[in-house]
């Protein structure tokens, strides 16, 4: 028998996952108010932690007129009109959702088949809150139909109580609220639209002075304001509410797009000096217990400060990309995981994982930050072409075409790549078929 007994050494290269850097991970991870819960889980559990009151706490300061505590939150801005304190909201049952309540208002109107169930899709994507997030375009390319019938059918639900539902923005839900009553004006437009902060911040005067409106008018325009319902969704139904709160804000400040990530509700923290002093004797019995202690709680602190700074970085990458949306509500460009990474100098995994969960709160809406992320095909000309985009090009082409003998699939990747679209026929079918289109044999007319 012959043994044989060598010793190879290999060099592999491996990460290995510290504690540190898997706190960076979790915190990075969480959206705003789990972050928020988190943070003052660890106040209760570390000691050497505590709030650095040195820093105001903003927390949504221009919902902050709307106190979930106000007594008058639900009010009409007219006491001495008792009729319009009656809403038919007061005869409803408590065990009725939202999305029940406007299903039954739906059905007192006249609509085609077709119509209802774009309308009903519409409703079920509300949130809770009974704001729309989803873009026109996207419900137009999913159902195959024009822009015009999006709006027509998002007016109509704009109609239905709670006054101010399916609005895309505070500042449109509560236009839609003033219009309802028929008080809508100039002045309520321009309260509405720009001075909502100054507002919360009780900056009358300013204001006053700005659009030299007396003081006396001025404050009568803003307790109306102030009676309207910021969050009409919320007044039915008992199930649990879940806020979205906005990570990011996208801001437009002297022309230019501003990124500013939302730390205004997330409590401050600093180490406790007491704590600190205690580390200068090293052969007390609590040194390597508090040691712990204030390792963990800085690099919590570190965690939350490199968070603010990922998520600002990625979020000033998709704006400077999605330019066209915010500027002039063009398409969303084509943008993946791998060109973020090469902009910020992020590992992809790190950008998923900034992005995850995460809200943007901007001049367009509320969108989740992965909305702005989008597919697209290679064009003959270099180009890359977003996914809604093509969808557009299929419908003008299928909206376009004879009747009586409807391009197939196949005729319709011809005429693309013809075009310089680089796209097959199994693609266009799968396109053709997220917008709700049926194929040539079933739109054939005889």
């Amino acid at each position: 028998m012959n043994l044989n007994f060598s010793l190879d050494l290999k060099l592999e290269q491996k990460l290995v996952m510290t504690q540190e850097m898997q706190l960076a991970v979790k915190v990075l991870q969480l959206p705003n108010n789990e972050l928020k819960e988190y943070i003052e889980d660890e106040l209760l559990e570390n000691p050497v932690l505590e709030l650095d009151t040195n820093f105001e706490n903003k927390f949504d300061k221009v919902i902050e007129i709307y106190s979930d505590y106000d007594e008058e939150y639900y009010t009409d801005y007219s006491e001495d009109n008792e009729e319009e304190k009656i809403s038919p909201f007061y005869f409803i049952s408590n065990t009725k959702s939202l999305y029940d309540y406007l299903k039954e208002q739906l059905g007192y109107i006249p609509l085609t088949k077709r119509d209802r169930k774009i309308a009903e899709y519409i409703i079920d994507n509300l949130d809770e809150n009974g704001y729309l997030h989803l873009h026109d375009l996207s419900i137009a390319n999913k159902f195959g139909v024009s822009l015009e019938v999006v709006k027509n059918l998002i007016s109509i639900i704009q109609d239905f109580e709670p006054s101010g539902i399916c609005a895309r923005s505070l500042q449109e839900c509560l236009k839609i609220q003033l219009k309802a009553k028929g008080i809508y004006d100039s002045i309520y437009e321009k309260l509405i639209d720009n001075e909502l902060e100054n507002i919360a911040n009780k900056s009358y005067d300013y204001i006053s002075n700005k659009y030299n409106i007396p003081l006396e008018k001025l404050l009568r325009y803003i307790e109306v304001i102030k009676s309207l319902d910021p969050k009409p969704g919320c007044r039915l139904g008992n199930e649990d509410i879940r806020y979205i709160i906005p990570d990011v804000y996208v801001e437009k400040v002297n022309g230019e797009y501003i990124v500013r990530v939302n730390d205004d509700n997330l409590p401050m923290l600093k180490i406790n000096k007491h704590y600190k002093s205690l580390l200068r004797n090293k052969n007390s019995e609590e040194y390597k217990y508090i040691k712990s202690k204030i390792e963990a709680a800085y690099w919590l602190i570190k965690s939350i400060e490199q968070r603010r700074e990922t998520i600002k970085k990625v979020a000033e990458v998709i704006v400077k990309h999605q330019i066209g949306f915010f500027e002039n509500d063009e398409y969303l460009k084509p943008l993946n995981l791998k060109t973020i990474s090469e902009e910020t100098g992020l590992h992809e995994s790190t950008v998923s994982r900034a992005i995850n969960g995460k809200y943007a709160q901007t001049p367009k809406g509320v969108f989740e930050l992965k909305y702005f992320l989008v597919r697209g095909l290679n064009t003959s000309f270099g180009e890359n072409v977003s996914v809604d985009i093509l969808k557009d090009k299929i419908f003008e082409i299928i909206n376009s075409e004879n009747k009586r003998k409807p391009y197939s699939d196949q005729q319709i990747a011809d005429i693309l790549n013809a075009s310089g679209v680089k796209i097959s026929r199994r693609t266009v079918t799968k396109y053709r078929e997220e917008m709700g289109i049926e194929s040539s044999s079933k739109r054939k007319i005889k």
